[in-house]
């Protein structure tokens, strides 16, 4: 079990934020009437911006003690001490409602997460700073190279390293307290999970809908553009854009004459292609229907064999001459393919359905009350 950050629940909140300020900002103001004769505009009075509540103000409904487990509390200091990074004004726009279904989501979590590190410490593991490095570079080491290396790579974007994420994470106190619980579930409910050929053999069966593949293809093209030069000093009159036209159809058809005659469509499209697409041959890959515009997709799917050519095909971008790389036809992937990712869904169900049981069997044995919330 990958364990959450207790802040995630309210990144959920402040997306919410968001939205309703697009919602406001898109309201029409009203028109105000004409005035009968022309009169000095009155100065309009000035406003105090209304001040943002604090998370205390805006958290009011919950009460001091938020649940017990055994004989530790969880405060409702405690509670908005994980929610430090979030703007009050984020939470003062969100529903009342919503506010109160995303603490009782985030206490439960706060709840869940102290029962088993509760079953963790009872079974001899102990939280430290150096379990949480010695968890840290075991799942390093674990990881692929591709995906250590895009996770590097990321990090470098940000002025980071993985060693800064090291210091971050001991420098976090609830990382080093609940640090017990990963290895207690790495070690004690891990094993216990098994996942057989039988179990995604039927997963496969009763779910073929989630393995469609859709029909797609992997093209190349080369692009003569009409696009008006977004520097030019005023956009071109009727005559001359149909001229540009004119000019770039001419060209297309040119270039589509060489390569029928054998010329090499990569050396072209580097030369003379408007597209990006040129630095790799004119090649955009593989996509499916409804990602390109409608005459180039038409053109695109109505190609049959590798090789083959388009005629040139006018787009909102100018003309263009597509080549067609490969076609797949819409169907079901095979088990083969799909095998491990099935594998890895059911073994992650089944061990969050364990972890959660292990929750549930030790709440039984605990003393575990939760406050309500009104």
């Amino acid at each position: 079990m990958k364990r959450q950050k207790l802040w995630i629940v309210m990144t959920l909140l402040t997306a919410g934020a968001v939205c309703m300020t697009g919602t406001l900002a898109a309201a029409d103001a009203k028109a105000q009437p004409k005035k009968a004769a022309a009169q000095p505009a009155a100065k309009p009075a000035a406003q105090t911006p209304a001040k943002p509540k604090t998370l205390n103000e805006a958290f009011a409904f919950l009460p001091d003690v938020l649940a017990v487990i055994g004989n530790r509390k969880i405060t409702k200091q405690e509670f908005l001490k994980q929610l430090g990074n979030v703007p009050p004004e984020y939470i003062a726009q969100l529903q009342p409602e919503m506010l109160k279904a995303q603490s009782k989501q985030m206490i439960d979590m706060l709840v869940k997460a102290e029962v088993l590190l509760a079953v963790a410490e009872k079974a001899g593991y102990k939280s430290s700073k150096e379990t949480v490095l010695a968890e840290f570079d075991k799942k390093i080491k674990a990881m692929p190279k591709e995906q250590l290396d895009m996770i590097e790579k990321q990090l470098k974007l940000q002025g980071k390293t993985l060693d800064d994420i090291k210091k971050q994470m001991v420098s976090d106190p609830n990382t080093i307290r609940f640090s017990a619980i990963q290895k207690y579930v790495d070690e004690k409910i891990r094993p216990t999970i098994k996942v057989t050929d039988a179990d995604i053999e039927k997963f496969y069966r009763e779910n073929q809908d989630k393995f469609k593949t859709p029909e797609s293809v992997n093209a190349a093209h080369i692009l003569i553009s009409t696009m008006p030069d977004p520097n030019a000093a005023k956009k071109p009159d009727a005559a001359a854009q149909a001229k540009v036209d004119k000019e770039a159809k001419a060209k297309a058809e040119k270039i589509l004459a060489q390569l029928k005659q054998g010329a090499d469509f990569a050396k072209i499209a580097a030369q003379e292609s408007a597209c990006d697409s040129k630095k790799n041959g004119g090649n955009l890959g593989e996509f499916q229907r409804g990602m390109m515009v409608p005459e180039f997709e038409k053109a695109a799917f109505a190609l049959t064999k590798p090789g083959e050519l388009s005629p040139v095909v006018k787009t909102q971008f100018g003309y263009h001459i597509i080549r067609l790389n490969s076609k797949k036809t819409a169907g079901v992937a095979p088990l083969a393919q799909v095998k491990e990712t099935i594998r890895a869904t059911l073994f992650n169900q089944a061990l969050g359905k364990a972890v959660e049981d292990a929750v549930e069997k030790a709440k039984k044995d605990m003393k575990v009350t939760v406050a309500p919330i009104k």
